[in-house]
């Protein structure tokens, strides 16, 4: 929220490395891009909680189908995407959902802690009417049902908002 009009049409390529040794922490990148966005981009932000319709992320009467990860809980979880196909490794749930294929804020209302592995398939609607084969992948609310044992309704939740409070166009290098 708060964002000038070039904000959301400009793109910039930002190369940056870590001082440290290894791969970063999910916490340690974010305090790096934070540093680096406050340098170059003068950016200055807070939060608020404000009210919007978001995905409230349930379990299934099924319950859940889900596989736990292995990896480091604190490590950057992998996720990758395309139509009707998503996978997420070492992701909690809200992560999964929000990355992969939903346009709202993920509220994850599971009780499901922890991170894991898991992939889903799923018809895209804008390719529904073209697929008629009944091998198809159902619908993606269908398939987060029977793939994964959860449950995605549409509500109202109080979530934190990024409000841009002062952002300018980078300099050259």
């Amino acid at each position: 929220m708060g964002a000038p009009d070039w904000f959301s049409s400009e793109t910039y390529n930002i190369s940056a490395e870590s001082d440290g040794e290894g791969e970063p922490s999910i916490k340690q990148w974010q305090s790096m891009v934070k540093k680096l966005m406050a340098d170059r981009f003068q950016l200055k932000f807070h939060y608020e909680k404000r009210e919007l319709a978001v995905y409230a992320l349930t379990v299934a009467k099924t319950g859940p189908k889900l596989n736990r990860s292995q990896g480091d809980p604190s490590g950057i979880p992998g996720l990758g995407f395309g139509p009707g196909n998503f996978g997420a490794r070492n992701a909690s749930m809200a992560e999964a959902m929000q990355q992969g294929a939903l346009d709202r804020p993920v509220v994850d209302q599971t009780g499901l802690t922890g991170r894991f592995d898991l992939s889903l398939r799923w018809t895209p609607d804008d390719m529904r009417s073209a697929t008629q084969s009944a091998d198809a992948p159902p619908d993606f609310f269908t398939a987060i049902q029977e793939q994964l044992g959860l449950k995605v309704i549409s509500t109202k939740a109080p979530v934190d908002v990024l409000v841009i409070d002062d952002v300018e166009r980078p300099s050259a290098n």
